[in-house]
């Protein structure tokens, strides 16, 4: 009998911004309050919430929505953490890769991401996550510090990242810091609630519609296919902005 697991994670990005970059960011924003409010909102946005799902097979990452209460018309801003994207991803965690459905400007395209494994350095340093006893241990991802904290007192091993390949043991804390000369971004990962659950999970991996040309790419491609998209709408903006301005 498959093991399966559910567990609730809540994330929060954070962004420490140099008032050099305020100003070049943000500077065009003429009332106070309103730059007050953008700088806010992309330095702390909100804490988003997921539930994941998985098996030693299969793992679903689901991004649970939420309800913005707010009366003053101006919403929030959100900001996903690295490798936890918006809405929903499978992961077959046998063939070591990910599907995620991902909407560019109207089109949608299947992501094919393929799992990295990062070089774990295991630290000797221990504390307590949820009654469980955990371990620290470090690496890097593209430019960013990674730091985790995992236990062996859970039968399974967990990773809180779609395109990451586990370490030996469940992940309970992850956390990707990047520090430069222009800044510093924080970001957190953190377990909130594990839970066994009953056998006979189904996983709904997204597919190409029959009879339809393929549009599963690869995470290099999509990155490709927004950059020119970004690039296209640019030019129209721009194009636009010239016609008024006659």
């Amino acid at each position: 009998q498959a093991k399966t697991y559910k567990v609730l994670v809540d994330t929060k990005h954070q962004t420490i911004y140099t008032p050099e970059q305020i100003e070049k960011y943000f500077g065009e924003i003429k009332d106070s309050d309103a730059k007050k409010w953008n700088v806010e909102q992309n330095m702390n946005p909100p804490i988003l919430n997921y539930e994941i799902v998985f098996t030693k097979e299969n793992m679903s990452i689901k991004e649970l929505a939420k309800i913005n209460n707010s009366q003053d018309g101006k919403g929030s801003i959100k900001k996903t953490v690295p490798n936890l994207p918006f809405n929903q991803t499978y992961v077959d965690l046998i063939d070591n890769f990910a599907l995620r459905k991902v909407d560019v400007y109207g089109k949608e395209y299947i992501e094919k991401a393929e799992l990295k494994v990062l070089d774990w350095k295991i630290e000797n340093e221990f504390k307590n996550i949820l009654g469980y006893k955990v371990q620290k241990a470090t690496s890097k991802y593209m430019d960013f510090d990674v730091t985790i904290w995992f236990t062996k007192e859970i039968d399974l091993d967990f990773m809180p990242a779609y395109n990451i390949k586990s370490i030996d043991g469940f992940v309970l804390e992850m956390s990707y810091v990047l520090k430069d000369e222009s800044g510093e971004m924080n970001n957190m990962i953190n377990v909130t609630k594990v839970e066994k659950i009953k056998d006979g999970v189904r996983f709904k991996f997204p597919m190409p519609e029959p009879g339809k040309k393929s549009n599963v790419v690869t995470s290099d491609e999509l990155d490709s296919i927004y950059d020119e998209a970004n690039r296209k709408r640019n030019e129209m903006y721009n194009q636009e902005s010239t016609i008024d301005k006659k």
